[in-house]
């Protein structure tokens, strides 16, 4: 037993003796193997989202379906070849699908061999075949619209992940750098009860809001890897910075973008599209079909197959349907449906505009503000570092100064993210 344990830990030495090789002589560590994201890697990435791929998939669906209703203008050509041995008392014909050949007792040859090629054409089914071909198409676009959308959706959600991380990162990091500076100046000085209480209380406070940060930031960070569709332990980190800047939104002519852009609006319009053409195919059931049909038959006992038959065939065929009316009135419902569901989509669509408008508005206006407050009171405790003060005090204005600092960076996130809730709203990017 004991050489076996022994074998199985040299196994595993030897084992990691090249990785140790090849990192120097030393054990690879965790930050060695993390990969580090950046928003354009973030995005990228985002191309493998399951429900863009699936968008995708229904692109490729819708395409096929476009090629298949321009083949139905083709005519319908094949080939046809039987064997049949059959044993006859009296005469008698084969099935349908083989032709419905006679066959008679007595023959020579108890075997029948048949070869055919036959076309079939439709010259005019009431535009049926156009307006299928049409229906196609308008379902092609519709899809191309919805992964459009799926797109816009994907790309927002990766920013919202990457900059919420981003953002508890950095209050993980400020914290750090505050507790430590708590716990070097708590407990220092002539202090009083009161103020030991006080100081002790701030180390505390301090610590616990040291551990809610790092709880936050493990909490993004899973986060970040769910929305990215990775593996919940890949050791990784994000790099970017928090910076923003001001850009102009015109709510008005944002809106008129929207009613253009939006890949949802298109998406709707394209389903009236595809009603109208539903109603105009119901019409056509009741229109007679033209047809245009021919044969070429070899048959014969035995080979080689000498007897030929063939025919073109011109014909026209009136249909009688009792659900005609019916369908009509379902297909005008549902044209009429969609209209609806398109009018109340676009007042959906002026509302978010101008919901995301407003909100990038307000951060606008409000980023700067905690900014200039934040430099301001930063500038302030710079000049105050070096001279005499009481520990307490200095403690309360690092802790001011963290909130300004905290409250600077959550408003430049969300000016950040309102702006792309606003290019998603509109349906395209803002200019720079």
């Amino acid at each position: 037993m004991l050489n076996r344990l022994l074998a199985a830990t040299l196994s595993l030495v030897l084992a990691g003796a090249p990785a140790i090789a090849a990192n120097g002589g030393e054990a690879p560590n965790r930050a060695s193997l993390e990969r580090v994201y950046t928003l354009d890697e973030t995005l990228r990435l985002m191309r493998n989202d399951p429900k863009l791929q699936s968008a995708e998939q229904g692109v490729l669906i819708a395409d096929a379906r476009v090629t298949e209703a321009r083949l139905r203008f083709l005519p319908d050509i094949g080939l046809q070849a039987s064997a049949t041995k059959y044993h006859a008392r009296y005469p008698f014909a084969l099935s349908p699908e083989f032709r419905s050949l006679l066959l008679f007792p007595g023959a020579a040859s108890e075997n029948i061999y048949s070869g055919r090629a036959y076309f079939n054409m439709p010259l005019y089914e009431g535009r049926r075949t156009m307006n299928t071909l049409r229906l196609a198409q308008a379902s092609q676009k519709q899809a191309l619209s919805d992964r459009e959308s799926v797109r816009l959706d994907v790309r927002l959600r990766a920013m919202e992940a990457f900059y919420r991380l981003l953002l508890a990162q950095e209050r993980a990091a400020a914290f750090s750098r505050y507790l430590e500076s708590v716990e070097a100046s708590a407990g220092k000085g002539d202090l009083g009860p009161w103020e030991r209480v006080e100081s002790e209380a701030t180390l505390g406070a301090a610590r616990s809001r040291a551990a809610e940060a790092r709880h936050a930031l493990d909490d993004a960070r899973l986060q970040f890897l769910n929305t990215l569709s990775l593996e919940l332990d890949t050791p990784f980190r994000v790099s970017g910075e928090l910076a923003t800047r001001p850009v102009r939104a015109e709510v008005e002519k944002a809106v008129i973008w929207a009613m253009e852009l939006r890949p949802e609006l298109q998406s709707q319009t394209y389903r009236v599209q595809m009603d109208a053409i539903g109603v105009n195919l119901a019409i056509g059931r009741r229109n007679p079909t033209v047809f245009l049909a021919g044969d070429y038959e070899l048959t014969a006992q035995r080979f080689p197959l000498k007897n030929n038959n063939w025919d073109v065939t011109l014909g026209i065929k009136v249909p009688f349907a009792y659900d005609f009316w019916s369908q009509i009135k379902q297909k005008r419902a549902e044209q009429r449906q969609g209209e609806l569901t398109r009018a109340e989509l676009q007042d959906r669509v002026r509302l978010e505009v101008r919901q995301a408008a407003e909100t990038l508005r307000w951060w606008q206006e409000e980023w700067p503000r905690r900014e200039s407050q934040w430099k301001k009171i930063q500038s302030l405790y710079d000049e105050a570092a070096g001279k005499p003060g009481a520990a307490l005090s200095r403690l309360r204005a690092l802790n001011g100064v963290l909130e300004l600092q905290l409250s600077h960076l959550a408003a430049v996130t969300e000016h950040i993210l309102a702006r792309a809730r606003f290019e998603r709203a509109v349906g395209r990017e803002l200019p720079q």
